[in-house]
């Protein structure tokens, strides 16, 4: 077995950590009916399918404190399929095809979607491990899962992380750790009105930044974050996707300069809100800020189904 980089050493405890405390913001998202907490999030622009975004704050206790929390929901409609979908059509594209072909050329050149490589693991015995060079890239079958591994850390490239800036577009490059674990899979029978059967993956965030950037909010500045992919078959043939994202606490900071400088932002905002003597309230403005941040998010992952469907459909008609 190759012997670990003190840096792999380092991930793997952050990993640890993701896991055991993702678990508890988890456990909280299928506790707490989150529709009934949701505002509605403008994505800003049109998109290949039909889909809905909502935003929520709340609060929840995580290993024994108190900490605020902000997330989305997006349902996405894939609709009709070329074929009668299957619950085992669901399952497999999920579990194994999902995640290893979520990544595309864009129709204006640019790359899309996710480029993942799999780096340290966590066997089913409790060692630690690195993949051979040969299986680094791509991700493995989620059903390995909780038999073979414990976890798995991936790196995913995020390639539709693009900000409008008026007439200014940025592209910008973002990664991510995650680490897929087999306690945020699901499936269930009838789970709703309308819905035959659904399957669920997900992952929590590691806290790590694999690209270094001046954002206080995101990849590897989340204290606790999570990301649940759900696919839902309909009763009428029809499937749909229904992701959610949960951070806790809330952002801390707009930018992030390093722990020696505060954030211009929020310092300046609550600075201003002393000064007017509660006249002026800093939390609408950050209520507001936040509720961006989170559309987009939204705006990534819709990105990311736009592409996934087409590469669903084209799955599909390859099954036997």
């Amino acid at each position: 077995m190759t012997a670990l980089t003190p840096h792999q050493e380092f991930l793997a405890a952050r990993t640890d950590e993701a896991v055991h405390d993702g678990r508890q913001l988890f456990r909280w998202c299928r506790e707490t009916n989150l529709d009934a907490m949701a505002f509605p999030l403008d994505l800003g622009k049109p998109f290949r399918l039909a889909n809905r975004a909502t935003g929520y704050f709340g609060s929840l206790a995580i290993n024994g404190k108190t900490e605020s929390v902000m997330g989305c929901r997006q349902r996405v409609d894939f609709g009709p399929a070329d074929k009668n979908v299957t619950r085992e059509d669901v399952i497999d594209f999920m579990a194994g095809e999902f995640l290893p072909r979520a990544h595309w050329t864009n129709p204006d050149g640019a790359p899309g979607g996710f480029t993942i490589v799999q780096d340290v693991y966590r066997d089913a015995s409790g060692s630690l491990g690195v993949f051979d060079k040969g299986e680094r890239q791509g991700c493995i079958d989620w059903r390995r899962l909780g038999k073979e591994f414990q976890w798995v850390l991936l790196t995913v490239e995020i390639h539709d992380f693009v900000m409008q800036m008026g007439p200014f577009k940025k592209r910008f490059r973002e990664a991510a750790c995650v680490s897929p674990h087999a306690a945020f899979m699901s499936s269930a029978e009838n789970p709703a009105p309308g819905i035959a059967f659904e399957y669920s993956v997900g992952y929590p965030f590691v806290k790590f930044t694999p690209v270094p950037n001046v954002f206080g909010f995101g990849p590897g500045k989340f204290g606790v974050a999570i990301k649940l992919y759900k696919m839902q078959l309909h009763t009428d043939g029809r499937v749909g996707v229904q992701m959610d994202f949960a951070a806790a606490p809330r952002c801390p900071k707009v930018f992030d300069f390093g722990d020696e400088w505060p954030d211009p932002v929020y310092s300046l905002g609550r600075a201003f809100e002393k000064l007017t003597f509660g006249m002026w309230k800093f939390q609408p403005m950050r209520d507001k800020m936040e509720s961006q941040m989170l559309a987009q998010h939204a705006r990534v992952h819709q990105s990311l189904m736009d592409g996934a469907e087409l590469t669903w459909q084209d799955w599909l008609r390859t099954r036997k």
